[in-house]
């Protein structure tokens, strides 16, 4: 829609002229009328409309001294003239200060339609090029703000120079080096376009990636001359009411102390990320201070000793629980040891994956008795939120939970198919037997002689011969070692009591049988 000013002093003529057509129908909206040249340019300035159709000839200040004065502060407006005197002198007037058209009186319907067409045409092309310049603007402003954010991250992050980055920063902004600084590292519950978060500054602050944590990003804002140090947490909360206003999802943002200059900003964003990540790690939402952060890890350093203890009581208690398959009892033990966590905010990320880590290493040690699993502190510190570290145990003490309990149903398979890959892993040694086996599947050597007879339907023994053999086989078939040299391999010292079980399994000594392979 368009919107238009009517400006004439004879009272009949002007009402007229606002029920004179349909305006709504060709689009446009009657946004006032004035009574002479005077009101007409006070309700031109104060309404700014797109069409001013005017009478010429009025008392205190004419149409065209009206028209005149519009023009130097809206040169957008269209102007038609309504007159009654049809005189050479008034219509080159009216064209030198550029009439878009004018309509002589009396006013037909048919040529005053016509007229406003070709100023609605007129209107339409100034406003499609105001779009085309703001767009170009725009993109000129966009540029120049990425090359200024660009400088801006170099400088937070320590990448190059910072004398000459701020030096780079002065000839682009003056404005980010001559106040204080606020900066803050924003983290959306879910990562957003850079487009969604501008929209809470309203082109006030620069915004650049913050790599230390998913879709999140570092704001930062220029303040007045006189900001106080808690300035940044103040303009934080203001962000955060627009963020409610938008969203109901959660958002965390982390700020420091205000930066006196360009020069400090690399230390305020480090306060401002730390206090991020520390919001992000134990799920506190809303504005999260450098202050904070430093409370909470002030306060843990006086129950640090009580909590630890109460750790490494619960995590006994959990192996020991393990080791009966008591599953439900396991499930509350981690439910209070996490709640623990939970509750001791400052204890940190880092010492708070070792801990965890060291949980999954006792309890890796139930089922892998030669030294556990060591590999998980890393995916542990990957992780930026607490729950995650807690799920992430929980799927792995449930996962070790159903493994240990699928071992005790099928015990004897277990014991048997570890025999034999001990067998298989030990096969060099002299010293392997009933007993040693034995001992290291945890059972009496007798016991393990019924199962696995049992189970292969041969006596260890028989199954250790008959491994050494095709070791053996395969050594003097693929191989030029010397038979002494088999026979060591696969833990037989004595050559002579090698060559004789040798030739009872394959009816050729070791040397024969070597001698036809290397012939093929």
């Amino acid at each position: 829609m368009y919107s238009i000013l009517i400006v004439e002093d004879e009272r009949w003529e002007r009402e007229g002229l606002v029920d004179f057509l349909d305006w709504n129908a060709m689009g446009i909206t009657i946004a006032g009328t004035a009574v002479d040249g005077i009101e007409g340019y006070e309700k031109a300035m104060e309404l700014a409309p797109d069409i001013i159709v005017t009478d010429i000839r009025m008392p205190g200040m004419n149409g065209l001294e009206m028209a005149q004065k519009i023009r130097e502060r809206l040169p957008d407006v269209r102007i038609v003239f309504l007159t009654g005197y049809s005189d050479f002198e008034y219509t080159r007037e009216a064209i030198s200060l550029h009439a878009d058209d004018y309509v002589l009186k009396p006013v037909e319907e048919e040529v005053m339609r016509t007229s406003m067409l070709r100023v609605l045409k007129m209107c339409e092309q100034i406003r499609a090029r105001r779009r085309e310049e703001m767009q170009i603007q725009r993109k000129l402003r966009s540029g120049e703000r990425m090359e200024v954010e660009k400088l801006l991250l170099n400088l937070l992050t320590g990448r190059g120079n910072p004398e000459l980055v701020i030096a780079q920063l002065l000839v682009k902004e003056v404005e980010l080096c001559s106040k204080p600084l606020g900066v803050m590292v924003i983290v959306p519950p879910t990562p957003l376009p850079d487009e969604e978060i501008r929209r809470l500054f309203n082109e006030s602050g620069y915004l650049v990636p913050c790599d230390s944590i998913a879709g999140a990003v570092t704001a930062v804002v220029p303040l007045t001359e006189q900001a106080a140090s808690d300035d940044t947490s103040r303009i934080a909360e203001q962000l955060l009411g627009l963020w409610k206003a938008l969203s109901p999802l959660p958002l965390t943002i982390g700020t420091g102390n205000s930066a006196p200059g360009l020069l400090h900003s690399g230390t305020a964003y480090r306060q401002a990320l730390s206090a991020a990540q520390y919001g992000v790690f134990y799920g506190i939402a809303g504005v999260v201070t450098s202050e904070m952060e430093a409370e909470a890890r002030d306060s843990y350093a006086e129950r640090s000793y009580a909590f630890l203890t109460a750790w490494q009581e619960a995590s006994r208690q959990v192996r020991l629980l393990m080791l009966t398959l008591q599953g439900t009892a396991i499930h509350k033990e981690l439910d209070r040891m996490f709640a623990s966590i939970r509750s001791h905010t400052g204890a940190g990320k880092h010492y708070i994956a070792t801990l965890l880590n060291g949980l999954i290493i006792d309890l890796s040690m139930i089922e892998d008795d030669r030294g556990g699993d060591k590999g998980r502190i890393q995916e542990l510190l990957g992780m930026n939120r607490l729950g995650e570290m807690c799920g992430y145990v929980r799927d792995y003490v449930d996962g070790l939970f159903a493994r240990l309990e699928t071992r005790r149903i099928h015990k004897t398979d277990y014991i048997v198919e570890k025999t034999i890959r001990l067998i298989e892993e030990k096969i060099g040694s002299n010293d392997l037997s009933l007993s040693m086996l034995a001992d290291e599947v945890f059972v009496s050597p007798n016991h393990l002689g019924v199962l696995f007879k049992k189970t292969i339907g041969k006596t260890v023994h028989q199954y250790i011969m008959e491994t050494r053999m095709r070791k053996s086989e395969e050594l003097l078939r693929m191989t030029k070692l010397k038979v002494s040299e088999v026979a060591e391999r696969v833990g037989m010292i004595n050559i002579s009591y090698f060559c004789s079980v040798f030739k009872q399994y394959y009816g050729v000594s070791p040397g024969e049988f070597q001698e036809t392979m290397l012939r093929r």
